[in-house]
């Protein structure tokens, strides 16, 4: 028996071909005889198997690319809402932006407008510096030097490095020392605002005296970091002074000699007039009498003046020797004088049981205790019944007042009352030079006090005395007190 044959069919892309082939199971030398159907059958099956596998690898390939349209149509959608978020975002961002750059062109304008404006007063400043004719500066506080400067102070262009004492005093270090103090120095000690006088050099290299103002500028720390500074020739001003004080003595010395020469001759007159009157008053008549006793009063009244002259002249001139004292000690010293006219006029005397020790001149203010209570005994009239001292503390000062329950005064004469040879209209008959008052105010003045009237006409007046509690010196400029 022979080798038996199999019929193989084979396909692809579609198209079947057959082919014979030994099986693999036959045994050599055997022969199987397959016929032409049963091949068919078997390439059939062999195709459906084929069909359904591609079919099912269709369909896999079908459901993987229905995903695939899935996804993309996902993706699609995605893409679209991001571009869509994207646009919105550009838009919104693009508005934001005009915004903004809006926004920006106001600030720009703002900020070109502000830039204008500090323009125009800067040159406002400038031309308010320059219309000044005195000089100006703006100094640095830690090296003297001057940051602006007007025309007044440098003529021409100002050099980087120039200082204030190196301008105005030629010198080569800041100034120093009592007479000649540092005005910026000064200003960052106290931090306040300063004003002294020195002697500058102008542009020709005359000495010229100045009056230097400094005003503290500050950081934000709080440190003084520059000074405005300015000042103002007073050379005539010095001049006029030295005049008035030489002017001054002139008058002081002939104030001085008229009063020694009217008093000598005065004295002599008023003792003969008294003698007169004493010796001879019987052999004058009633007209003679008269006479003679005007003639002995105006005397009385020229010596009376005399002596209130130079009252007022050592009120001003001579020297206070300030202490402690017992305010009381001098009203006792002042009641013990008019006892005998307030008892023979029955007028009642009131003092505080006790008052501070007080800072002041013991003569002088004794002076001035018994010039009110004169005045008060002078002036009160048929109702005055009672005079009464009292005392207030008013912190930085003592208040002392003097009342008396007799006639007021009007309140237009409050003022004039303490001027030289001044006399209220209640005054007429009555003895008095006007100089009272004004010694008063002189006194009280030179304690760095004060002295004012508080007229009530219903119930008096009561001239009020407030001394500080504690007296500072009055500064003295080249031999002038101030």
């Amino acid at each position: 028996m022979g080798t038996s044959y199999r019929c193989v069919s084979i396909c692809r892309g579609g198209t079947c071909t057959a082919r014979t082939e030994r099986p693999r199971n036959a045994t050599y030398g055997r022969m199987s005889v397959v016929s032409g159907q049963e091949v068919k059958e078997r390439a059939e099956k062999s195709a459906a198997r084929r069909v359904q596998g591609l079919q099912v690898e269709l369909r896999q390939r079908e459901a993987e690319l229905h995903e695939v349209k899935v996804r993309m149509g996902r993706t699609e959608r995605d893409l679209t809402w991001a571009h869509d978020e994207i646009e919105k975002r550009l838009r919104r961002r693009s508005e934001e932006l005009a915004r903004e750059n809006e926004r920006l062109s106001l600030e720009i304008a703002k900020h070109r407008q502000t830039e204008d404006r500090v323009v125009e007063q800067n040159e406002f400043i400038n031309h308010v510096l320059e219309s000044l004719t005195h000089p100006f500066y703006v100094l640095d506080a830690n090296d003297y030097t001057i940051k602006m400067a007007n025309s007044a102070a440098i003529k021409g262009e100002l050099k980087p490095g120039t200082t204030c004492y190196g301008l105005t005093h030629h010198r080569d270090t800041p100034c120093d020392g009592i007479e000649h103090g540092c005005p910026l120095q000064q200003v960052k000690q106290t931090r306040k605002p300063v004003t002294m006088e020195h002697i500058h050099f102008d542009r020709e290299g005359n000495p010229r005296h100045v009056e230097v103002h400094g005003y503290p500028i500050f950081d934000k720390q709080g440190n003084v970091v520059q000074m405005l500074e300015y000042s103002l020739d007073i050379t005539e001003r010095k001049r006029m002074e030295e005049e008035l004080r030489s002017n001054a003595e002139k008058i002081k010395l002939f104030a001085y000699g008229v009063s020694h020469d009217l008093k000598s001759p005065m004295t002599g007159i008023l003792g003969l007039i008294r003698l007169l009157h004493r010796r001879y008053d019987s052999c004058f008549d009633d007209k003679g009498k008269k006479i003679c006793a005007q003639i002995m009063k105006g005397v009385e009244h020229v010596a009376a003046l005399v002596e209130e002259i130079n009252a007022y002249i050592k009120a001003k001139e001579a020297p206070f020797h300030f202490e402690q004292v017992d305010p009381l000690d001098l009203l006792h010293t002042v009641r013990d004088e008019f006892a005998p006219v307030l008892s023979l006029r029955g007028i009642s005397w009131s003092e505080p049981a006790a008052m501070p020790a007080m800072i002041m001149d013991r003569v002088s203010m004794i002076r001035v205790f018994r010039n009110l209570v004169d005045n008060a005994v002078k002036y009160g009239g048929d109702r005055l019944s009672q005079i009464a001292i009292s005392y207030r503390d008013a912190g930085e000062f003592h208040l002392i007042s003097v009342h008396d329950d007799g006639v007021g005064i009007q309140k237009e004469d409050s003022e004039k009352i303490f001027e030289l040879f001044c006399r209220s209209c209640r005054a007429c008959g009555i003895e008095g030079t006007g100089l009272g008052l004004a010694i008063v105010r002189e006194i009280v003045g030179k304690h760095h006090g004060k002295v004012w009237l508080e007229p009530d006409s219903s119930t008096g007046t009561t001239f009020s005395v407030s001394l500080p509690k504690e007296l500072v010196p009055a500064p003295v400029v080249q031999g002038i007190r101030l």
